[in-house]
């Protein structure tokens, strides 16, 4: 069930700090965060702009490591540029239907990557172990949504769950949303080739 938050509050993501100390297992992506984009970068141009932030993030992603068909070539490697010509497609936010505008950018450019909705945790992990971000849709109330990337898992002997996460404001990687199943987000995309 999803669960539409009608009073707004903080989103719920916390600083690894924050997080508890016992003992757990994690899984992550290897992040370059000198080449990852935050909504800060692009004001001037952009606004409510998470969602363009988020696709450039997965090219960037799948850039680095090498996943799909995503080639300097095709995209460039001049970040406005490239925030450019994504923010013509994706707009400004709040974008709810962020799939149809992703794959018709990448489709642009020549590549088959595209979103795949997913729903559950184990799909997440596959993502996640096989070097591939998954885009989510939070929710902190009716007039705040915000996507963000899922770069990492933590499971911790007591069975919480920890998604790490980039949430597109900072280039900090020690980010955390409390996985509480299917109330913790409104939409979870995995890229596909």
């Amino acid at each position: 069930m999803i669960k539409i938050r009608i009073k707004n509050r903080p989103y719920d993501f916390i600083y690894s700090e924050s997080l508890p100390k016992m003992g757990y297992t994690e899984i992550s992506i290897p992040v370059a965060l000198e080449r990852i984009a935050v909504t800060g970068d692009y004001f001037d141009i952009a606004d409510n702009h998470c969602a363009a932030i988020c696709c450039m993030n997965i090219m960037q992603l799948l850039r680095q490591h090498g996943k799909g068909d995503v080639r300097r070539h095709r995209f460039g490697n001049d970040f406005r540029q490239i925030f450019n010509d994504i923010h013509k497609f994706i707009g400004n936010g709040p974008i709810v239907f962020f799939k149809p505008k992703f794959n018709r950018f990448f489709k642009s450019k020549g590549s088959r990557v595209r979103l795949m909705p997913i729903s559950r945790l184990c799909e997440i992990e596959a993502a996640v172990r096989d070097k591939t971000p998954v885009a989510l849709l939070v929710n902190a109330g009716i007039t705040k949504w915000h996507w963000i990337l899922v770069v990492g898992i933590r499971k911790y002997m007591n069975g919480d769950i920890y998604l790490n996460i980039l949430d597109g404001w900072n280039k900090r990687r020690d980010r955390y949303l409390k996985f509480t199943g299917r109330e913790s987000f409104i939409r979870a995309l995995r890229p596909i080739w």
